[in-house]
């Protein structure tokens, strides 16, 4: 029970500060791949990776552009180019490592890749299709990112996602890695929310990245930021949704 009290501690003494990974994400890569090999998870990762597709299947067809928001190494980059009519595909991540196993990846005759910062300006316009599959509760406070989201849906759009969820949050973190070192981690985000709180928010670290609510949360959420929601699947440790603006 002790990751359990450091995790609800760590949450209350940040319960008004959003995440920042972004100097975390931009000197590495998230290899979901790998992920999708663990031998306790591996199962949870493809449905919700076939949550993601049997989506983009069915509210692809007519699509002619799509953006993806932190697109990592492009497995749901991949995705879009097989299972949607995109005639153009704007990705983009902050990582340049991810961003280069993506181009080796992802075969399309009209992929841009762009090197970025989801908050910074860009040029990506809108689209008919916008995702991000991973990350939303990494690039910071949920309903922000989703309103910003939402901004780069064009008319009659759709925006897919996913959320990691707080509901089965232990019980994932110790299959995933083992008692021992989530009570490690665990320990390094109240560490991390300590030095927030006592710092004026001045100094951080990569241990507090992730905004993890939980199902019923992030579906309150979702509703209040898009006008419709089509698509709402909630798994063990994720939850998966297509809406539009």
């Amino acid at each position: 029970m002790l990751a359990e009290m450091l995790a609800a501690s760590g949450k209350a003494l940040l319960n008004d500060v959003p995440p920042d990974g972004r100097k975390y994400w931009a000197a590495r890569f998230w290899d979901r791949e790998s992920a999708e090999q663990h031998s306790l998870l591996r199962s949870h990762f493809l449905n919700q990776k076939e949550t993601v597709t049997r989506y983009l299947e069915k509210y692809g067809t007519g699509v002619e552009q799509v953006i993806e928001f932190a697109c990592g190494t492009g497995e749901f980059t991949e995705l879009a180019a097989v299972h949607t009519t995109a005639k153009r595909i704007a990705a983009l991540d902050i990582s340049a490592q991810g961003l280069e196993i993506t181009r080796g990846r992802v075969k399309h005759r009209n992929l841009v890749l762009e090197l970025g910062d989801f908050w910074a300006d860009n040029s990506l316009g809108t689209a008919d299709l916008v995702m991000c599959i991973d990350a939303i509760h990494h690039l910071g406070d949920v309903g922000q990112v989703l309103e910003r989201m939402r901004s780069f849906v064009g008319p009659g759009g759709i925006f897919v996602g996913n959320l990691w969820t707080n509901d089965n949050f232990h019980e994932f973190e110790r299959k995933r890695y083992g008692s021992l070192r989530h009570l490690v981690r665990t320990a390094a985000f109240f560490g991390t929310a300590v030095i927030i709180r006592a710092s004026g928010r001045r100094l951080k670290t990569g241990a507090y990245r992730t905004q993890l609510l939980t199902s019923a949360e992030g579906t309150a959420i979702l509703r209040e930021v898009f006008g419709e929601v089509l698509e709402l699947d909630v798994h063990p440790y994720f939850m998966s949704f297509a809406a539009k603006p």
